[in-house]
């Protein structure tokens, strides 16, 4: 199964030694039944009986020291395998290119490393645990062989007959947790939309109806019957496995006698061995819908870290953690640059381009449209953030090449209409707390929010008051380039004016380019200089007075 492939591939060197003791705890518990059953027939004896006392005594303790250490170490081995992976697909995550991420979607990624890898650490536990048992049914066979080869081959015959019904069974199983992984994701990806638009949900009783009954519902409901009848269908699973049990038990009092002399004695010892072996099988049995969920999970998250593959080999490796200086510039711009989305089914959509523009370092530039006209794209475009489809990025008059891609992004600072605030300054070493808090008392946010070991003591703010605590954290990374997009969209009206004529005026003296979308007619004037474009073009450029 791809579970037990997966352990195998992710354990290492702890994960054979946690299988040599599961391997031995198995073998010794096996040789316990024997030991049982032995000292069972010589009860009279007691020098047998003290015999078989002290090799019970001694195979119990090995028992126990083993078992101990295979359940011990496979917590710790579980939760290395979890951290690695969950690790490995966040660094190729962070690796890959956002149009790729924008393509997924948060919420798949999330659901991945959430849910998937939790299913994988329940499972394993329960996996080694089960493992022991299933050796000591392998032992308790053998058993059974030296007692009765006749009643060895009716016991794996009828083993056969209960495994193969499994596997029939199960097959129905797997296409049944495919679906129900995939409807989790939808069903997580609409509670984000309630959650995350919830102010405009409150706003409008039907589109509070329409997400709640229309869509969430109706995905809830789906993904309830999927694992109801997923449930049920791992039920009949469970009873066939069961039902082998007294099967088995059937078949060695019943049918063995009428096919073969065997003495009533060794009927009896093995249908007690028959009975020993009942809760290691049912533990055994226990385990199987969880491993057939668990290889679903790894299907998955093996179908999604080689696409993460392919689209971070798509791209020249970077050394993330080596510092990037980018170069100095007098000018920077796009030459022929273009750019379309695809449809569902590959065909072009909406596109940009080709756009030809270049702007002059310190220089404050306006961008204004419609929406839908571009803007946002295109300063994803410049800022290096989304592929071209041709054309390509300038600095100088020097194409930027694939490998230098990360340098020429450092030279932005950017606060886009979707921006993320982090409760941290991360990629700041220094940090002066002084100016921060002059900064933080200037954004007038001094009564909502402060630094404090190292993080933002609150982020609830209002989106206007946020966009302020994004621009503090902007300037103190000091890059060349700015780029707002509608930042002053949420102010109140004394704080754009305070943006328009006092921060944007500073920076520039700073000696800082500046690139902002926005819709702001009466500021314009700020500008040096205002680009109109719509439906992708850029259609008229002049300077500002």
């Amino acid at each position: 199964m791809n579970f037990l492939r997966f352990l195998s591939r992710e354990s290492g060197l702890l994960g054979k030694r946690i299988g040599i003791a599961t391997l031995f705890s198995g073998i010794v518990s096996g040789f316990m039944v024997t030991i049982i059953l032995g000292a069972a027939s010589s009860a009279t004896d007691p020098s047998k009986s003290f015999r078989n006392l002290l090799l019970f005594g001694v195979a119990l303790a090995s028992m126990m020291i083993a078992k101990r250490y295979s359940l011990r170490h496979a917590t710790d081995l579980t939760e290395n395998i979890v951290q690695r992976l969950r690790l490995r697909i966040t660094d190729k995550i962070r690796r890959s290119e956002l149009f790729y991420f924008e393509k997924i979607g948060a919420e798949r990624f999330q659901n991945l490393l959430t849910t998937e890898t939790q299913m994988i650490s329940t499972t394993a536990t329960l996996a080694i645990n089960a493992a022991a048992s299933a050796i000591m049914l392998v032992v308790a066979f053998g058993f059974i062989a030296f007692l009765s080869l006749p009643a060895f081959f009716l016991s794996i015959g009828a083993i056969t007959a209960a495994v193969l019904a499994y596997r029939i069974s199960l097959s129905t199983v797997a296409p049944l947790l495919r679906q129900t992984i995939d409807q989790e994701n939808r069903f997580f990806a609409l509670l984000s939309h309630l959650l995350r638009g919830f102010a405009e949900v409150k706003m409008s009783a039907r589109k509070n109806q329409d997400l709640y009954e229309g869509h969430l519902a109706p995905v809830a409901g789906e993904l309830r019957d999927l694992k109801i009848e997923t449930g049920h269908r791992f039920v009949t699973t469970t009873i066939i496995t069961h039902s082998a049990f007294y099967v088995l038990l059937a078949v060695i009092i019943f049918v063995l006698p009428r096919l073969t002399q065997v003495e009533p004695p060794v009927i009896m010892k093995i249908a007690a061995v028959v009975l020993f072996i009942f809760g290691p099988l049912a533990e055994v049995v226990g385990v199987l819908p969880f491993l057939a969920k668990a290889s679903i999970s790894i299907e998955a998250i093996d179908e999604m870290e080689s696409s993460l593959d392919r689209e971070v080999g798509r791209h020249p490796p970077i050394d993330l953690a080596k510092p990037l200086r980018p170069r100095p510039f007098t000018f920077l711009g796009v030459s022929d640059l273009s750019f379309h989305y695809e449809n569902e089914d590959g065909s072009p959509g909406y596109s940009l381009g080709p756009l030809n523009i270049d702007f002059a370092k310190g220089e404050t530039v306006f961008i204004k449209g419609g929406n839908g006209s571009g803007k946002s794209t295109f300063l994803k475009l410049l800022t290096g953030l989304y592929p071209a489809k041709s054309g390509s990025l300038t600095l100088d008059g020097q194409s930027i090449l694939p490998t230098q891609i990360q340098n020429y992004r450092e030279l932005f600072s950017i606060i886009f209409t979707d921006f993320h605030l982090f409760d941290r300054l991360y990629g700041l070493d220094a940090i002066d707390e002084d100016r921060l808090a002059q900064m933080i008392h200037e954004m007038e946010l001094s009564e909502k929010t402060s630094f404090y070991e190292g993080r933002f003591s609150n982020l609830e703010l209002s989106t206007g008051q946020r966009k302020r605590l994004a621009l503090v954290a902007v300037l103190l990374e000091d890059k060349s380039i700015l780029i707002f997009d509608e930042w002053a969209a949420d102010q109140d009206p004394d704080f754009r004016k305070h943006f328009y004529h006092d921060i944007l005026p500073a920076l520039k003296k700073e000696g800082k380019t500046i690139i902002a979308a926005t819709h702001d007619d009466h500021y314009f004037h700020t500008a040096d200089r205002l680009i109109t474009m719509d439906y992708g073009k850029l259609i008229d450029q002049e300077n500002s007075t």
